[in-house]
């Protein structure tokens, strides 16, 4: 069956009640990013998402020890996974945090990942400035990626993941075809994954419109996937906004990804994607780009500096820090 001729589950499909939207909404489902996932946060809060929503997936590296601090002083909403066996940790972070909470009354919904960080050409470059280019009935944003590469230095070094990898490949990249979604009415679609929604229950077409402010319909009986997971390299657009996807950072970082496995297959499943080629093929990247930084560096480290200074905060980032350095001197 098609995502669009799925029978309706009425526990997700209802229209949200009459209670206040959350406006835009950011979620992820995260495993062993404890060095990464305060920029993540603070930048994405920085260009106003309204909530933040991060699953945490069995970690050994302090990660929920940060995402822990920052719950307590209501940054983000946190959830502790556990992920039954055989099941993908990020779909299933996703659907419980979908009941926690209340996912559906979200204005616009994105998924990103820990390595993923939302760029907005246009106004200011918030969020709002997204959704506010785009025409009315637009059901989903599509874009594409700016994927970055590594250094010249193989080793792991605390500090910004945006400032310390400014070397990207060329917009016309394989690498660059996979998409990222902003949703709007969330509550007609059965899931949410890592790229996408799934299963549509309301009658079609589906509005879709690209970065370059191009759209088109999804028929029905059509999956959703099909569209909204990758595209050919002639397909990609970097228009209003695209994603900047930190996918290798040094050599011992990727080395750690490998070994963690892979978000959206089970965790006990051998990691056959991020391999040498893998990593071969992205970290040589070599055009210089500092506009992430230009555009948003300085917004970035005083949204960061804020939340150092809240308590708790520092002291679980210090430690996220020593368990990862510990890890990576452990592939020595």
């Amino acid at each position: 069956m098609h995502d669009q001729d799925q029978p309706q589950d009425k526990a997700q499909a209802a229209p949200p009640a009459a209670r206040p939207s959350l406006g835009h909404v950011l979620i992820s489902s995260v495993r062993n990013e404890g060095p990464f996932v305060l920029e993540f946060v603070a930048h994405h809060r920085a260009i106003g998402f309204d909530l933040i929503c991060i699953a945490s997936n069995d970690c050994t590296d302090g990660t929920d020890l940060v995402l822990g601090a920052l719950d307590r002083h209501g940054v983000i909403r946190h959830l502790p996974n556990v992920v039954p066996p055989g099941q993908s940790p990020q779909h299933a972070g996703y659907a419980a945090m979908r009941r926690r909470f209340r996912l559906n009354d979200a204005d616009w919904l994105m998924v990103l990942d820990a390595d993923e960080f939302l760029h907005v050409s246009v106004g200011t470059g918030r969020v709002a400035d997204l959704t506010g280019a785009v025409p009315a009935g637009t059901d989903i944003i599509m874009l594409n990626a700016q994927t970055f590469g590594s250094t010249d230095d193989p080793g792991w070094h605390a500090g910004l993941v945006t400032e310390q990898f400014q070397r990207r490949l060329p917009q016309r990249h394989k690498a660059n075809g996979p998409v990222k979604t902003l949703t709007r009415g969330v509550h007609r679609f059965r899931e949410i994954h890592n790229h996408s929604v799934m299963f549509y229950f309301q009658p079609p077409p589906l509005n879709i419109v690209r970065s370059d402010l191009t759209g088109f319909q999804i028929p029905r009986r059509t999956g959703l996937w099909q569209f909204l997971r990758n595209v050919p390299v002639e397909e990609i657009r970097h228009g209003i906004a695209h994603y900047n996807h930190y996918a290798v950072k040094s050599l011992a970082s990727f080395c750690l990804r490998q070994a963690r496995g892979r978000g959206a297959r089970p965790m006990d499943e051998e990691n056959t994607r991020h391999t040498s080629a893998y990593f071969e093929r992205i970290a040589d990247a070599n055009i210089p780009d500092s506009s992430f930084t230009d555009r948003y560096g300085a917004a970035l480290r005083t949204e960061i500096d804020r939340l150092l200074a809240l308590p708790g905060v520092a002291e679980a980032q210090a430690e996220a820090e020593r368990r990862y350095g510990a890890l990576v001197a452990g592939l020595l």
